[in-house]
């Protein structure tokens, strides 16, 4: 599997996937175009605090997709990153492209990063158990958010 940036011509391919994966059991709300273009472009332009990644295969077949954001965890006392999205198209399920993309996270952050994290929505059980396989574990922390009105950046 080749993982790489996203580019300009990628967004109609990542707009659709990321529609299926916000009308999935993986997400706890609905599809917003107009934030995940904000994204979209936040990383197209280089944005530090995010990175779009586009998976395909040799033949250039698209299989899905990563969203990843940099922050700082105070509990480990430097950079984390946060897989804030993992969509894989469903024919491109059970071949081990996860396993591939956790091996490259891993290694492409290894001296960059003191931990990681992901989000998992609880009805999606049957992924946190893939999650579990790659040494990630539940938190009993139960985040909060106050949102800001949409055309804030």
């Amino acid at each position: 599997m080749i993982i790489r940036n996203m580019s300009a011509k990628d967004k109609d391919n990542f707009l659709s996937m990321s529609d299926i994966f916000y009308s999935s059991e993986a997400a706890l709300h609905g599809f917003d175009r107009s934030i995940q273009e904000r994204n979209f472009t936040a990383s197209l332009n280089n944005s530090p605090s995010i990175r779009c990644l586009m998976f395909e295969d040799e033949c250039g077949t698209i299989l899905g997709y990563a969203i990843i954001c940099h922050s700082w965890s105070t509990e480990l006392g430097g950079p984390i990153l946060l897989v804030e999205e993992l969509y894989l198209k469903p024919q491109s399920r059970g071949h081990g492209h996860a396993r591939e993309f956790f091996q490259w996270l891993f290694n492409e952050y290894e001296e960059k990063a003191v931990g990681f994290r992901l989000e998992v929505a609880p009805a999606n059980a049957q992924v946190m158990e893939v999650y579990r396989k790659y040494g990630f574990k539940p938190l009993e922390y139960l985040q909060m958010i106050r949102s800001l009105p949409s055309d804030t950046p």
